[in-house]
């Protein structure tokens, strides 16, 4: 009876361990990823979303300076436009 006691005792600690593991990883990437973007910025930040009905939307996203409208939830995801900040919009060539 009290090697299946040990057992159960060594399987409960090593579980502990990696629980405790997992978690002290997990923790150690939010704060590098914290370190990494120290300014605030997100390298991708979602500006703003529009309802246009029940199933598609608008999307304002900006990566590195460059802003893009997005429309999802169609038959098909669209990118209706892609500048930079204050940029106006590049001539239609065809």
């Amino acid at each position: 009876m009290l090697p299946d006691a040990v057992r159960l005792a060594e399987a409960v600690a090593a579980l502990g361990a990696v629980v405790l593991l997992i978690l002290v990883v997990g923790r150690g990437a939010r704060l590098l990823a914290a370190a990494q973007h120290a300014d605030g910025q997100a390298p991708i930040r979602l500006r703003g979303t529009l309802a246009l009905d029940t199933r598609r939307r608008l999307h304002l996203v900006e990566a590195e300076g460059r802003q893009a409208l997005i429309l999802t939830g169609g038959s098909q995801d669209l990118l209706l436009d892609w500048r930079r900040d204050g940029a106006a919009p590049e001539p239609d060539t065809s």
